[in-house]
């Protein structure tokens, strides 16, 4: 695998002079944070390797509906408490995709972006997904053409199949994954405050970013309060291709 990649350009990204790494499990139809993390660096490490967390982020996320939310939700055929998110099938026999469709119709037809946004996602939805992966990374690449982070996107999967050994855990691992790389620095999340060993990481070479990320406030075309942490597909529906200057 080839990582003689470019600096990001993003105005999001970190200043520093070295090449930045930033991983995060992949996420269903995720929220502007997901994103907001990834335009801090260079390289962006799908984590689909780890446990898969049923009822989780890995296979739902929330809508904005008239003064409340909503959860959209991927059927899935879970197995085993064991197996991995890329080894998650969607549980094709549920008519999910119509259920999705009609509730981004239901709920933000009246956006300012809607015809624009659902006929983009349509497409997607179309498409055939037998894993839950294949359907996530659609839309992570997805949001990520939207927002201009244009950096490149890496599997762990793919990492393990081309023979890199993942070892290690926490602190440990993030120091491995950013010595295969070839990155200087790593982007956690605010939660990385509670596992992360800095007196290992300041042994290292490897600086370190934790992510602070404030989520910003925007009209939303539902009526009453503001509802944070939605998914990002609730910012493209009423800013459309400003949406990235709201991140």
């Amino acid at each position: 695998m080839d990582f003689n990649f470019p600096i990001s350009l993003h105005p999001n990204r970190v200043n520093f002079k070295g090449k930045i790494l930033v991983a995060h499990q992949p996420e269903c139809l995720p929220w502007l944070g997901f994103f907001a993390k990834a335009s801090m660096g260079d390289l962006y490490l799908l984590f689909d390797s780890l446990q898969f967390v049923k009822e989780h982020w890995h296979n739902r996320n929330k809508i904005r509906i008239h003064n409340n939310t909503q959860w959209v939700s991927i059927p899935v055929l879970n197995k085993s408490k064991q197996q991995k998110i890329n080894e998650v099938r969607i549980d094709n026999t549920k008519n999910w995709k119509k259920k999705h469709l009609n509730a981004f119709k239901l709920n933000y037809q009246k956006s300012l972006f809607f015809d624009e946004i659902y006929s983009e996602i349509e497409l997607l939805y179309k498409n055939e997904y037998e894993y839950l992966l294949e359907f996530n990374e659609a839309f992570i690449r997805y949001g990520f053409d939207k927002f201009n982070i244009n950096i490149p996107i890496i599997k762990s999967s793919q990492l393990e199949k081309e023979g890199y050994q993942l070892n290690g855990k926490k602190t440990d691992l993030i120091l491995n994954l950013c010595d295969i790389t070839k990155t200087d620095a790593f982007v956690f999340g605010n939660g990385g405050h509670e596992y992360v060993d800095k007196n290992k990481l300041n042994n290292s070479e490897i600086e370190f970013i934790f992510q602070d990320y404030k989520h910003p406030t925007y009209n939303q075309s539902q009526k009453g309060n503001f509802y944070s942490h939605m998914s990002f597909l609730d910012l493209l529906f009423n800013y459309g291709k400003e949406s990235y200057k709201i991140i």
